[in-house]
């Protein structure tokens, strides 16, 4: 019998290795980050290029890249900055270009395309296009109590393929692609050790969006993403956005903590992270923790990474936190 730890390490020998340099894409910016081969607390390469306001608008159903010259500019700036040239990368998109859905089950077909098919027929109700037209991926997992769920992220082929192409034409493959949420969230996974033996809320908060996932024993039973006006707001690269142009923090944290109580568990969340493009003032962190009965703390990725242009990577580190967490998954 091979020992666990060693067939860990065949397993991860065989499996393809992730890209080196990790992206996000986002209504407002377009972030990279590069980690030390040998420590990935260490951030050998990272860059921020802000876009034009309009030109990345995320949507389920339409191609979100307005001029592609205009977005591949972008993307030539930032990989110059970094002082890198890709040929493979990973990349986040914005949670608003995919659906992202969790299904209870009762069983399960053993067999790969009866499991899909499964899927497609649950989900052509619940998505605005052919379900023809999706790609999809799912995750399935017992809850506590033996409760089988699947959890699915759908994204038109369209939507994913012009991504794909602002990329290829820059001669650039893109090996591997998630959701800028559960990318920033990787963050979250190597900073708190012991999050599989707790309940927690995780909200990624921007001017223009907030994202929020559950965990409830390290498995995802809640996920919810609403949009926001964001114009005039600072794009998170430095510019000093002020604690006024965030969405009122109690009132997305509110819905989520709600059905959580409701639905999930007698008792409080463990813990309530957010991710937001600045620190937060104690203050209000503490007048969260009071309201909802949970510790509410601030995720700061430099808990975790550190580089040899530190003063950069603290200005910037909000808007890389999804690069990052991506960037993770190779190690």
């Amino acid at each position: 019998m091979i020992p666990v730890s060693l067939k860990s390490r065949v397993q991860r020998f065989f499996e393809p290795r992730l890209p080196a340099v990790a992206c996000e894409v986002s209504r407002r910016s377009f972030a990279l980050a590069r980690l030390d081969s040998k420590n990935p607390a260490i951030v050998e390469r990272f860059a921020v290029a802000p876009l034009p306001a309009g030109l990345l608008v995320p949507s389920l159903v339409i191609p979100n890249i307005a001029s592609l010259p205009d977005f591949q500019a972008a993307l030539k700036a930032a990989f110059a900055r970094a002082e890198i040239k890709p040929t493979r990368i990973s990349l986040a998109i914005p949670d608003a270009s995919a659906k992202v859905a969790l299904h209870p089950m009762e069983t399960l077909p053993g067999n790969e395309s009866e499991k899909q098919q499964l899927l497609r027929w649950r989900l052509k109700k619940t998505v605005p296009f052919g379900i023809e037209e999706a790609h999809i991926a799912s995750h399935d997992y017992k809850l506590a109590g033996g409760k089988l769920m699947v959890l699915t992220v759908c994204v038109h082929r369209d939507v994913l393929g012009q991504y794909e192409e602002a990329f290829q034409k820059l001669g650039v493959h893109v090996g591997y692609v998630s959701l800028s949420s559960f990318a920033a969230f990787e963050v979250l996974a190597r900073l708190e050790p012991n999050l599989p033996q707790r309940s927690v809320l995780f909200l990624r908060v921007r001017p223009s969006a907030v994202s929020a996932i559950i965990l409830q024993e390290g498995r995802v039973v809640f996920f919810r993403h609403v949009d926001h006006e964001d114009e005039g707001a600072a794009d998170g690269t430095g510019g000093g956005l002020q604690e006024s142009a965030l969405p009122d923090l109690f009132e997305e944290i509110h819905p989520c903590v709600t059905y959580f109580e409701d639905k999930l568990s007698e008792r409080p969340l463990d813990r309530i992270y957010l991710a937001c493009w600045h620190d937060l003032q104690p203050a209000l962190l503490s007048s969260l923790s009071d309201r909802f009965r949970s510790p509410v703390v601030s995720l700061d990725p430099l808990q975790f990474f550190r580089s040899p242009n530190a003063a950069a990577l603290r200005s910037i580190k909000s808007a890389l936190t999804p690069s990052l967490g991506l960037a993770l998954g190779r190690f």
